[in-house]
């Protein structure tokens, strides 16, 4: 596979170079690339320059340590290899959440991912997460299902499901340009991910969720406006629909 390959991948679910994309990866399921994971993100970067490419740098499993501190720019994230390199890119903005970042490469990148850390939750209204329901972003599952879909937390945050945030906690915040100040946010408490599938079947039946292929993965492709939508209508009728200790 070719950085052009991964291109016309894009283009064949209907995704345009000025559209807004977050991207779920795992470049293991993508498979053998000429360049490597580094030509993934060439392909990605040069498509989308004239759109928003975004892809979840979270570090919630580092940050919350002892001492807490979130640095921008040195911080690894914890959701793979294409996150990773991609945040350490030129022109790419990483926003100030200190545990649900997203980093994001385009014309309005740096206003896009401005004030993150502000919503003092992982996901809250104004976060970064919420803005990608504003611009109807494509969410790209990479080899990936619902249960790492870290936009599904925002929905059921939105959506004031009890037991899903914990208590704030204070962060020592470092920015890209040395400076530092205290912030307060709160992490997630529980686990609902694991039971994000359950939505799945639903979500293809209404024609919200198709697959296609992305390099050798499997891609879970959809829309951030329908996802929240049904989303938001399933927890409607059933808040504890994540709750139920079910696996797939």
């Amino acid at each position: 596979m070719t950085k052009d390959s991964l291109i016309k991948d894009i283009q064949r679910m209907g995704i345009g170079p000025e559209d807004t994309v977050l991207i779920h990866s795992s470049m293991k399921a993508i498979g053998p690339v000429e360049g490597g994971a580094e030509a993934v993100i060439d392909a990605l970067m040069d498509y989308f320059a004239p759109g928003l490419l975004c892809f979840p740098t979270l570090s919630w499993e580092t940050v919350d340590l002892n001492p807490r501190v979130y640095d921008v720019a040195n911080t690894p994230s914890i959701v793979g290899i294409l996150p990773e390199l991609f945040r350490k890119r030129p022109g790419v903005f990483r926003s100030f959440n200190p545990t649900h970042s997203i980093a994001a490469y385009g014309a309005d990148a740096e206003a896009f991912t401005a004030d993150d850390h502000k919503t003092g939750t992982p996901c809250g209204i104004g976060s970064t997460w919420h803005k990608l329901v504003g611009r109807d972003a494509h969410i790209l599952m990479v080899g990936c299902r619902l249960t790492t879909c870290t936009f599904l937390h925002g929905v059921e945050e939105w959506c004031e499901i009890p037991n899903r945030i914990a208590k704030p906690l204070p962060y020592t915040l470092i920015k890209p340009d040395g400076s530092r100040t205290t912030i307060h946010s709160a992490a997630h408490s529980a686990n609902p991910s694991v039971n994000y599938w359950k939505i799945e079947e639903g979500l293809q039946q209404h024609g919200f969720l198709k697959v296609a292929p992305f390099g050798q993965a499997d891609t879970m492709v959809l829309r951030a406006r329908e996802l929240y939508a049904y989303a938001a209508g399933c927890l409607s009728v059933n808040p504890g629909l994540f709750d139920e200790e079910k696996k797939a």
